[in-house]
């Protein structure tokens, strides 16, 4: 990760670009939303979706800008140092605005301090994976597995600290069990070898993973949501299945520069819950893996605050960082 000094230059020029729309009526020009990742990722594709939808509500253009690095606090950090009108936006996510505060050491945005939470657009849930030459069918048949042979069993994630590690780390603590951690570069390559049987486990984002499942290329012993999966209804929870209380999800949202006027925070609160309102919508979600989510402001932001309690816990009894 670069120093900060240099992240928080990030945010300078794009803070420049916005025009002064003062007395104007909300939204009165182009919009920038910022997603601090790479295009073609999920956080991207949502991000162009929900755009295309405020366009059509708002007759005005809503241009999905990609800042990537740091595990999104470049884009963060521009977002944070833009002018508070409404008129930079950044796409967020769990991660951005719940965990990274407590996985790297310092970061060039504070969440708490520079953000105004608008809502979900979308939520998601990780499946328990396992190769099927692992002789389980069940969560309990693995926690008894994991049991019998301590550190034996590993389980792949998208990165140290990234999609599929804390949820695994949280597994561990709760069923009190050693299986290992092993970060890939992505999801991609760890779901390739876990079909390939190099690693036992995954806790995998449901989207990418369920051509593999339906195939029956890797076992879904359960998913890790308060509820089932609406992609997934037969199949049950891992606290119905054998752990109590573990409930580990991902979600995307919107997030605005504090001081952004509540007005403006409203509009788009309203905008974004009609557009996931909409059944077309729900069910395009749903067929992707994901879950239809919306808030209200207040809602969000208390999401968000339970998430970076419970996450910097399982974080600091993992001793996970990132730099």
């Amino acid at each position: 990760m670069k120093p900060i000094r240099t992240l928080l230059a990030a945010g300078l020029a794009l803070a420049c670009m916005n025009p002064a729309h003062a007395g104007e009526p909300y939204p009165s020009g182009p919009i920038r939303l910022v997603v601090p990742f790479p295009a073609g990722g999920g956080t991207d594709i949502l991000a162009r979706e929900l755009a295309r939808e405020l366009d059509r509500q708002w007759h005005q253009p809503v241009i999905v800008e990609n800042r990537p690095g740091a595990g999104g606090a470049i884009g963060a950090a521009a977002v944070a140092s833009a002018k508070p009108d409404g008129y930079t936006m950044l796409m967020t996510t769990a991660g951005v605005s719940a965990i990274n505060p407590s996985l790297y050491k310092s970061l060039p945005y504070d969440p708490d301090a520079q953000f105004t939470p608008v809502s979900r657009v979308a939520a998601t849930v990780f499946g328990v994976l396992v190769h099927p030459s692992l002789n389980v069918d069940s969560i309990r048949e693995l926690i008894a597995l994991a049991k019998s042979k301590p550190g034996m069993l590993t389980f792949g994630s998208a990165g140290n600290g990234a999609a599929g590690h804390l949820p695994g780390e949280l597994f561990k603590s709760m069923a009190q069990i050693d299986i290992r951690h092993v970060p890939y570069r992505g999801t991609s390559p760890a779901l390739n070898d876990l079909l390939g049987g190099q690693i036992s486990m995954m806790f995998a984002i449901l989207g990418p993973a369920t051509p593999y499942i339906k195939s029956g290329k890797v076992k879904l012993l359960a998913t890790t949501g308060a509820a089932r999966a609406a992609s997934f209804p037969d199949v049950p929870t891992v606290a119905e299945a054998g752990l109590p209380g573990y409930v580990a999800d991902e979600w995307w949202g919107v997030a605005a520069p504090k001081g952004t006027p509540r007005e403006v925070v409203g509009k788009w609160n309203a905008a974004m819950q009609a557009y996931v309102a909409r059944p077309e919508v729900r069910q395009k979600l749903i067929g992707n893996g994901y879950e239809p989510a919306a808030d209200s402001v207040d809602a969000f932001a208390a999401l968000i605050a339970a998430d970076k309690k419970k996450w910097s816990k399982v974080v600091r009894d993992a001793a996970v960082t990132i730099d």
